[in-house]
């Protein structure tokens, strides 16, 4: 029995050498670990919020919900962080405008970031606001006739994943005193707004002009929304950003 305690004892010390000797021989390359993400999001539309992330390993994609926290596992390098809400982004990158619809609710967060070396990192994501809601509300002198309805055509049809506004032909209508959403403009283009009858087109306003009068900022982070009233027996319009109010001469009708 003494023997038998003796060899015991023998073997505990060799095995604990044998498993020291083996950790330490053994070096992990951490590199090729992913890194642990938190994406943080407040603040958030009413809407589900799709993020991706991407690194190179391949992309991620994970629909949020509210204020969360949203845990991703990318390669430790180089990354993209994305997110979108209110719309689909195609491949190209692009939220895109199909003709006579108006923009939809759109909002969008793009940042890189570079997470070589960390095990673990966050973020925080603040979505920002690329369309304006334009509320119209017309009024004409007694008799002038309905039905009427307006159009709002613009060179703009559609967003990048980084907010900026892609080239193309934009056009909606709406009826009286409707809601249209514009989606982000670049300064100085042109955005005409016609009141139209059944047979023609009564007066097209260079809306984009009276905007930049009143001090409208497209390149502003979050768009903000505005409301038009114009009297068309009166060479005046009323224009409302946000709380703001002013009163435009009609000094350019095409």
């Amino acid at each position: 029995m003494f023997s038998d305690f003796c060899r015991r004892r023998a073997v505990f010390p060799a095995l604990s050498l044998i498993l020291a000797t083996a950790s330490c021989s053994v070096k992990e390359n951490r590199e090729d670990c992913p890194c642990a993400l938190y994406i943080h999001l407040e603040h958030l539309p009413s809407r589900p919020v799709k993020v991706i992330v991407e690194s190179e390993r391949g992309k991620e994609e994970h629909l949020a919900y509210g204020d969360t926290v949203v845990l991703a596992r990318p390669q430790k390098g180089s990354i993209s962080v994305k997110a979108v809400a209110g719309a689909t982004v195609n491949p190209d990158g692009k939220v895109e405008i199909p003709l006579g619809y108006d923009c939809p609710a759109l909002y969008l967060f793009d940042t890189e970031m570079d997470v070589a070396g960390l095990d673990s990192a966050s973020v925080d994501v603040l979505l920002r606001k690329h369309f304006c809601n334009l509320s119209i509300d017309f009024s004409g002198p007694p008799g002038w006739g309905e039905p009427y309805w307006t159009e709002v055509r613009g060179p703009v049809d559609g967003i990048l994943w980084d907010g900026t506004p892609t080239e193309g032909v934009f056009s909606c209508r709406l009826d009286n005193g409707l809601t249209v959403r514009l989606p982000r403009q670049l300064p100085d283009q042109t955005l005409l707004l016609d009141i139209t009858m059944p047979d023609r087109v009564v007066r097209t306003f260079d809306l984009g002009y009276y905007l930049e009068r009143s001090g409208y900022d497209w390149i502003r982070a979050d768009l903000e929304d505005i409301t038009l009233e114009i009297d068309l027996s009166v060479t005046a319009l009323t224009l409302t950003i946000d709380s703001w109010s002013t009163v435009i001469p009609l000094e350019i009708i095409i």
